[in-house]
């Protein structure tokens, strides 16, 4: 059976993005499908090239920039066509906006998009979220499936975008739990990471971006020194990091509080926090809050996006409002005081994970919508593919 070529459009990405795509291009069954990626030189570009991928250099940045998207335009309508891509698939909104319109002049058979992320940021003016959702209306006339990441994405776009339900598949993230069930030498770990040796610790492993809540998790460590000897432990960087560092030190966390910046090993890092917290603004469906129960954590999130759909209240972890620094904080003293019941719900958190956030479910369902979009244009008789899922070939509106 001929391969069919899929071109994975994406702008500098790193963490949940990128790990999703580049589990999609190893994972994916080279038999059938053919990946080439298009996304800017950098670290990324490097990692894709190194699986043995082509990868087409594009500038494509992260705001809108008329001349420079342009330019994009042109490079993936050549490569479109030049490459015979019978899959366009793009990854974020930004990817989404120009590649769609790429493969609309290139009359590219199929039409993917992944949405990753809500691209209603709340504080965007009002006017920009009904241009934004004007536009999005008008491109998915152009996209065989929108992927979301989460169900609470999915309803998030029938309703703001007014989609077709059909149009909009929630496929879960997922991760290799693998990695995370190791054994460490903690005090080797956390001396390495320069974090005290003795006392629990409670961590939160995230871009330092508005979005994800930090501030809220610094307010609530803030109300547990009081009563509990705990540090904390903040992983990641981004535009906030200083902010943050100077907020912490204005509420009394000198010496509590630590700040490490981007790490490579998460696993190591994980296997010595007592409790992980995600304290986000808003959410898809993150990678960090699947490693953490992976790595057998108790888990202390906010109740946005697609989080609870991961989280069982009360079972594998617990769930609190967002910006609520002091239901945070009630929480993690529960966890921190009754250690055992930490220790149930991270048992039950790994086991959930394993059975339902696995990366190569996430990747065999991903390739089963290709396979559906093929039949349903036409690539594919019906006869030749064992499709799974409940949806038929007739269900995929046509472009």
């Amino acid at each position: 059976m001929s391969k069919f070529k899929v071109l994975h459009v994406i702008r500098p990405a790193r963490g949940g993005m990128k790990n999703h795509l580049l589990s999609l291009l190893s994972l994916g069954d080279k038999k059938f499908f053919e990946p080439v990626v298009a996304c800017p030189p950098g670290n990324m570009a490097q990692e894709i090239a190194d699986l043995g991928i082509k990868v087409v250099p594009i500038p494509l940045a992260g705001e809108l920039s008329p001349r420079s998207d342009w330019h994009v335009l042109r490079i993936l309508v050549d490569t479109l066509m030049a490459e015979k891509i019978t899959i366009m698939h793009a990854h974020s909104s930004k990817a989404g906006l120009v590649a769609r319109v790429a493969a609309k002049v290139a009359r590219t058979p199929v039409v993917f998009m992944t949405a990753h992320n809500s691209i209603f940021y709340e504080f965007w003016p009002s006017w920009k979220k009904t241009a934004f959702a004007f536009g999005e209306r008008l491109l998915a006339r152009y996209t065989h499936r929108i992927l979301t990441v989460s169900e609470a994405l999915r309803q998030e776009l029938l309703i703001k975008e007014g989609l077709h339900p059909d149009r909009v598949v929630t496929i879960h993230n997922g991760i290799d739990p693998a990695p995370f069930r190791r054994e460490v030498d903690r005090r080797a770990v956390l001396r390495s990471l320069g974090l005290p040796p003795l006392g629990q610790l409670v961590g939160t492993i995230a871009r330092l971006a508005p979005q994800k809540g930090v501030s809220y998790f610094l307010q609530a460590a803030a109300i547990l020194c009081r009563d509990h000897q705990v540090n904390f432990v903040v992983v990641g960087d981004g535009p906030l990091r200083e902010v943050l560092e100077e907020e912490g030190r204005a509420l009394g966390l000198s010496g509590r509080l630590f700040f490490t910046g981007e790490q490579r090993d998460i696993p190591q890092i994980l296997a010595v926090m007592d409790v992980f917290v995600l304290p986000s603004i808003t959410e898809g469906l993150p990678l960090t809050i699947l490693e953490a129960m992976a790595a057998g954590k108790p888990v202390v999130a906010t109740r946005v996006g697609g989080l609870p759909e991961v989280v069982v209240d009360g079972e594998t972890g617990f769930l609190v409002p967002p910006r609520d620094p002091q239901a945070l904080a009630r929480t993690l003293a529960q966890l921190l005081l009754e250690r055992q019941k930490a220790e149930e719900m991270g048992q039950k958190g790994r086991q959930r994970v394993m059975q339902h956030f696995t990366v190569e479910a996430m990747v065999r369902k991903i390739e089963e919508e290709y396979k559906i979009a093929l039949l349903s244009r036409g690539f594919l008789p019906a006869r030749s593919v064992n499709i799974t899922g409940e949806k038929k070939p007739s269900e995929i509106n046509q472009c």
